[in-house]
């Protein structure tokens, strides 16, 4: 059954888009519950199924293609579920991207799946380094010495293009004298898109930590880890004093009178290390 409502090529999320169409079904069909849900996947005796995998539990291809029979998704809809369930299920950052491409490609409403110029702006790390330098120095046309001004060091192509990319976003224009400004745009994605999109972002930033860790990095910097045992109630705290850690730093980097003269990349990562 075709739940117009729910339109699958609008989501990054597999698991979201279930719990949107199942919802939205049994507002058609009251019967259609999650317990419903699983009898008609071929489990008749539990509900719990379901449910856990919107917490989280992947799914074989055998069960993806029974969520494509109960749901009666067309050849292009099943295509794009496939393709996104393997893209979420997925932990390898390489295979990742590729599935992203994938689902651009095979989405047929892209404009409200994601723009590929926001696309291509996330994918790589130096877009927004590139972006952030624009407030420290002047760039012109000078692309071989802009790319030597990033760490690591990318070509001069890459520059160019990245360049080149921003300007199309409307992120950046040149001014009178032929030096590029930041403007005031900002990029804008779908909600369930834009999740996805900085989460490719963020793999990138962590993987260039580690190789600052590696290269010995004779520059200023700080990175430090720190295990702790907590209880529910100190974990609350923390992740407020962590919420308002990051409003200071943006409140410095607004309100700072002094000219910007470097670019740093801040990562913060507060995961659980138990069950």
């Amino acid at each position: 059954m075709n739940i117009k409502e729910v339109n699958l090529f609008d989501y990054a999320n597999y698991r979201a888009f279930l719990a949107e169409y199942q919802k939205k079904r049994q507002q058609k069909e009251k019967s259609f519950s999650k317990s419903e849900f699983c009898r008609q996947l071929g489990l008749p005796n539990t509900r719990s199924f379901f449910q856990d995998v919107l917490n989280n539990k992947a799914i074989s291809k055998n069960f993806v293609e029974r969520f494509v029979q109960v749901m009666g998704l067309d050849v292009y809809e099943a295509q794009f579920f496939r393709v996104l369930v393997q893209f979420n299920q997925s932990t390898n950052e390489e295979e990742r991207e590729l599935l992203f491409d994938q689902l651009i490609s095979l989405n047929r409403t892209p404009k409200s799946f994601v723009d590929k110029k926001s696309y291509a702006y996330y994918k790589k790390w130096y877009h927004s380094a590139i972006f952030s330098l624009v407030d420290v120095i002047e760039i012109k046309d000078d692309y071989k010495a802009l790319a030597k001004k990033l760490y690591p060091t990318i070509t001069t192509k890459q520059a160019r293009d990245s360049i080149k990319l921003m300007s199309d976003l409307g992120l950046i224009e040149k001014d009178e004298e032929g030096v590029w400004r930041a403007t005031d745009r900002a990029i804008t994605a779908g909600p369930y898109v834009r999740n996805e999109l900085v989460k490719q972002y963020q793999l990138q930033c962590l993987d260039l930590a580690k190789q600052i860790m590696l290269n010995q990095l004779k520059k200023p910097h700080n990175i430090s880890t720190m295990t702790v045992s907590i209880s529910g109630k100190a974990y609350q705290l923390i992740e407020k004093k962590l919420q308002k850690f990051k409003s200071e730093i943006r409140s410095i980097v607004h309100k700072e009178g002094d000219p910007s003269d470097r670019v740093y990349q801040l990562n913060i990562q507060y995961f659980p290390q138990s069950q």
